[in-house]
């Protein structure tokens, strides 16, 4: 069979899932080709392809263009068999009543997705087949329909990265997405993992990762094929503890594949010898999540259970060791205040973080904070109106319009102040109060892109690639920062 993935855009993080269903399909003998919404031409990819199969992996935001792309698929040929998963049908079955989709994923989709593509080619009904629901099929208790989660990942195949590579400027991008396991065992309100662990009560392990073994061949694969400078770790926490694989780690990548790369940490579970290891392994730069600066936010209504001073000893230990570190703090938090905003930038100064990122909360499906906000009556619930950045100007009905201009204002200007923190009064007693959101965007679009570029990510581009990656870079940061409009493309 055909099997045509779309996806709403291509930024710099390769979309991971795509690639390895691409490849789980593959393995069954099946072609697979990409659509990206935003070059404006699906019904022509639609008509030329003409696919067996259409799918969608949807976040909750931009899974509103996916419904409208399935409308496209089904008006030009209404035989062609339509696929949708992703977090948000994951927490949102009923979208298969709602639209005219054919079969839903739900969570984990690997092996689901092979059993529903034999179930397609030979003609049958998906129905009965564990985590997927057809309208037959429908509801609302979806644990009943979940397989285990998977324990072993090394037997997955690599990921399909021609698929996207080789239409997209992935290929010539240097950086490469990685991840090494699965799950996270905390209970992070704004964070979909612990409703997540809950759907999957029972029924597996919380987190999972590859061998070692396994990890190497694929990166020696894909350093040997594509032009890599840089990995980028996306797994939500790399490593838990110093132990016998971190070890392994740290003895064989240096080695084998010799590159510098970044990784997501916890500040109460990084150590000393934690980071000695990884920075044998070759660790350039480091992220680590703040949150918020003010205890009652970040530990009763983010439930992040962390102090400052362990936040404040573990950047302390990463600039020791002369690491750079990305931090993510949330402003606009239900029940907070632009005061606790402000603590949360001094926190970041206090830290000395090298470049952080200061986004709006935005509720997403099923996620404790979400329904708290709910409960409170700062959001109506419909997850249907939210962009698909948390950077734009937060949907929340507790602030008004002044406040939101002060968060926003806030959030873009604190990146500035991390790369010059003299301006930290001027910024917080004076700029924020004035309109000038666009020319605030520019600067911190100048500032994360300087920034980024040499401490963060370090990589060589060419000077034409320098050019066309600062004009696409902010044509994307634009598009994060401002109103968003649904468009049927």
């Amino acid at each position: 069979m055909k099997i045509l993935f779309i996806i709403k855009d291509v930024e710099y993080i390769d979309p991971m899932g795509i690639m390895l269903l691409s490849a789980l399909a593959k393995e069954r003998g099946h072609t697979t080709d990409l659509a990206v919404l935003s070059e404006g031409n699906l019904e022509e990819k639609i008509r030329t392809s003409r696919p067996d199969i259409a799918a969608f992996s949807a976040k909750t935001g931009e899974h509103k263009y996916y419904i409208a792309a399935n409308d496209v698929v089904k008006s030009i040929d209404k035989n062609i068999r339509t696929v949708i998963g992703g977090p948000h049908p994951t927490f949102f079955p009923d979208i298969i009543i709602k639209h005219p989709f054919d079969a839903l994923c739900l969570g984990e989709g690997d092996d689901a997705w092979g059993e529903l593509l034999d179930a397609f080619e030979k003609n049958e009904d998906p129905s009965n087949i564990p985590n997927i629901i057809t309208r037959d099929t429908f509801t609302e208790d979806v644990r009943q329909k979940m397989r285990p989660r998977r324990r072993a990942l090394d037997d997955l195949p690599f990921l399909d990265r021609e698929l996207v590579y080789s239409r997209t400027r992935l290929g010539k991008f240097p950086m490469r997405s990685f991840m090494i396991g699965r799950g996270c065992p905390y209970k992070c309100t704004y964070c979909f993992n612990h409703k997540y662990n809950v759907l999957y009560k029972g029924k597996g392990p919380l987190h999972s990762r590859m061998s070692v073994e396994r990890i190497i061949s694929e990166l020696k694969l894909l350093k040997d094929t594509y032009p890599t400078q840089f990995i980028k770790f996306y797994d939500d926490i790399f490593v838990f503890k110093d132990d016998e694989w971190l070890t392994e780690f740290a003895e064989r990548f240096p080695r084998e594949i010799g590159l510098p790369f970044h990784c997501l940490m916890r500040a109460n579970l990084l150590t000393e010898p934690i980071l000695v290891n990884l920075k044998k392994a070759g660790l350039s730069s480091i992220s680590m999540s703040i949150e918020s600066g003010n205890d009652r936010v970040r530990n009763e209504i983010l439930k992040r259970n962390m102090s400052k001073e362990t936040m404040i000893e573990a950047f302390a230990l990463c600039k020791k060791y002369n690491i750079p570190t990305f931090s993510n703090t949330i402003f606009a938090i239900p029940s907070s205040t632009l005061a606790d905003d402000i603590e949360s930038l001094d926190l970041n100064l206090a830290c000395h973080v090298t470049f952080g990122e200061f986004p709006l909360f935005f509720p997403y499906p099923k996620t404790e904070l979400a329904e708290y906000a709910i409960e409170h009556k700062y959001f109506d619930g419909d997850f249907d109106k939210l962009h698909m950045s948390y950077q734009s100007t937060s949907p929340l009905t507790c602030f008004s319009k002044e406040e939101k201009l002060l968060q926003r204002n806030l959030s873009l200007l604190s990146t500035l102040c991390l790369f010059m923190p003299s301006l930290r009064n001027l910024i917080v007693k004076r700029l924020i109060k004035l309109p000038l959101t666009g020319p605030y965007f520019v600067i911190y679009f100048l500032v994360k892109a300087y920034t980024v570029k040499t401490k963060i990510y370090p990589m060589k581009f060419s000077f034409m690639d320098t050019l066309r990656g600062i004009y696409e870079s902010f044509v994307l940061e634009r598009f994060k920062h401002t109103e968003e409009i649904l468009k049927n493309e």
